[in-house]
């Protein structure tokens, strides 16, 4: 069972929600009328706290100035903030500074305050267990052979065991990162569509389906801060992010099911120019698969809303794109058909 604390000033709020989601999610509810007393509390102080539901104006200090202090406490609850003004800026703000799971006005719907209530209480798990096991690769000190014991127990190195480690990797992946939901779901769909229309093999199509899926499995060692930075990167922090494709070949290199897929994984941000990386590989040395695997993500990331910009309207996408093909960092033919699918109505878009 996991804890759910509301924190609010008005007692008939607390006395409300605690019911609500004691009805509702049927997990611990702890409820507190103070910021003062809500920081101060065992629970919180022994991190034992899943999620906090926090109202924005209170006695004391604010809601944002609260989950700030939450956060020196135990960094890895999730927070929500509740609030009657229907202010941008202060959500903007409890997003970037406090790292807010979400950000929901006065008067909220029940029925989507528990959804939200949900996803966090799914997200924290998924970190918690990832957690988990992290500490036990490390035990080990050996990370590949430590993630190939605890996998195949449970999935026996068969196809569909394999493809269901495949889903829930890429659902730890999109939970640490907030910004990337649903990403690593479209990069597989879209690129199908356009093996498909390539008239690939079935084999390619296969391979298409599951990078698209895991290519970004890496990401599993980048560090939050890193992944959901609203500002630009350091070069130092680049650093860290362009060692995701060695760390995602490299985890899913001891699973047998996967070798066919580590080539896509490893090169999925080589330029046909030479300037990519890890390897710097130029032209026919990165194969189709990897081709598309590439500029799928390129187009998802660009048509997606990001920590430091929002989403791009297409003709920007294409725009970009298109820039990239003139400095031969992508497929050119493969880029033109992908908005030709796009333009026609044969590709629909989430």
């Amino acid at each position: 069972m996991q804890t759910i604390m509301v924190v609010d000033d008005e007692l008939m709020i607390t006395k409300t929600l605690s019911l609500l989601l004691k009805m509702k999610t049927k997990q611990n509810i702890v409820t507190f009328n103070t910021p003062t007393e809500a920081l101060y509390s065992q629970m919180l102080q022994s991190k034992e706290v899943d999620v906090i539901v926090s109202d924005f104006i209170m006695p004391e200090m604010n809601g944002i100035e609260f989950l700030m202090e939450v956060k020196k406490i135990s960094p890895k609850t999730e927070t929500i903030l509740l609030t009657g003004y229907a202010d941008k800026e202060n959500a903007i703000r409890s997003i970037n500074e406090v790292g807010v799971y979400y950000y929901l006005e006065k008067p909220w719907n029940n029925e989507e305050l528990i959804k939200i209530i949900n996803n966090a209480l799914d997200k924290k798990r998924l970190s918690d267990e990832l957690k988990e096991k992290i500490k036990e690769l490390e035990a080990s000190n050996n990370e590949n052979r430590r993630l190939y014991e605890l996998t195949s127990k449970e999935y026996n190195n068969e196809i569909e065991g394999s493809k269901s480690l495949m889903l829930s990797l890429a659902n730890i992946i999109e939970a640490k990162d907030i910004y990337t939901d649903g990403h690593t779901r479209r990069v597989s769909s879209i690129s199908s569509a356009l093996g498909k229309s390539m008239n690939l093999s079935k084999d390619q199509l296969d391979t298409l389906e599951v990078v698209g899926i895991i290519h970004d499995v890496g990401k599993v060692a980048i560090p939050e801060q890193i992944l959901n930075k609203a500002g630009k990167l350091t070069d130092e922090e680049f650093k860290i992010i362009k060692k995701h494709p060695e760390i995602g070949e490299k985890i899913c290199r001891p699973l047998g099911a996967f070798n066919k897929y580590l080539g896509p994984i490893l090169h999925h941000h080589e330029k046909l120019n030479g300037k990519g990386y890890p390897h710097g590989l130029k032209g026919d040395e990165i194969d189709v698969v990897t081709r598309i695997i590439t500029i799928v993500d390129i187009f998802d990331a660009l048509y997606s809303d990001r920590p430091y910009r929002s989403k791009m309207p297409i003709e920007k996408v294409k725009s970009v794109m298109m820039k990239e093909v003139e400095e031969g960092y992508i497929d050119k033919q493969i880029v033109n058909l992908l908005f030709y699918l796009i333009e026609t109505g044969k590709l629909e878009l989430e």
